[in-house]
């Protein structure tokens, strides 16, 4: 009954017709975050924490402010808010993520060149009248032995034959990857050629 009450509080992350639904699966549910409502700088921020050794940092939109000759005017430097999981799970973490790419539901993300880590998050809309209403998302990450870029695509109410994060998103990520990873300075690895028998 506790989490009940708990839950009715909250009605700013719950939608309200389901707080009025609430029952031994969607109380199951609430304990993987089905049920909860995050924004996307919010699940960016997650991720980028999940990658980086385990440090949350502060999220911010602008870097650097120049004035006309170039001198810099103000500059954000990166803060860590706290630890949210150990390094040693954050390692784990990267290779589940890297494995979603290469062998599971994201290789729709894959970029030629790049180790590239992610996670398909296709989810139902608590605030819509259609029931069959979902955001198809994925997030992808590289390159997921030293991360510099995090991507999340989240595709509201797709019209498509299918919702599946990694089929509609995850190639949205790979192209945003494609052309921003050089743009950093972050090169392509060529494929070691396998040895002959």
């Amino acid at each position: 009954m506790k989490i009940y009450k708990w839950l009715r509080r909250r009605k700013n992350v719950l939608g309200s017709k389901f707080l009025y639904q609430l029952g031994p699966v969607e109380l199951a549910s609430c304990s993987f975050g089905q049920s909860s409502k995050v924004s996307y700088l919010q699940m960016l921020t997650a991720v980028c924490a999940v990658v980086n050794g385990g440090n949350l940092m502060q999220p911010y939109v602008v870097q650097r402010i120049t004035a006309p000759d170039g001198t810099v005017v103000q500059e954000t430097q990166p803060a860590v808010k706290r630890r949210v999981i150990s390094e040693e799970t954050s390692a784990t973490m990267c290779t589940l993520m890297e494995g979603v790419v290469t062998d599971g539901t994201g290789k729709n993300a894959a970029v030629k060149g790049y180790r590239v880590g992610g996670k398909s998050g296709t989810s139902q809309k608590l605030d819509s009248e259609n029931e069959g209403a979902r955001i198809s998302s994925f997030v992808a990450v590289a390159p997921i032995d030293e991360p510099r870029l995090a991507v999340l695509v989240c595709l509201d109410e797709p019209h498509s034959w299918t919702t599946s994060g990694g089929t509609l998103s995850g190639p949205v990520c790979a192209e945003v990857l494609q052309k921003a990873l050089p743009y950093l300075g972050i090169e392509p690895q060529q494929a070691e050629p396998e040895a002959q028998p």
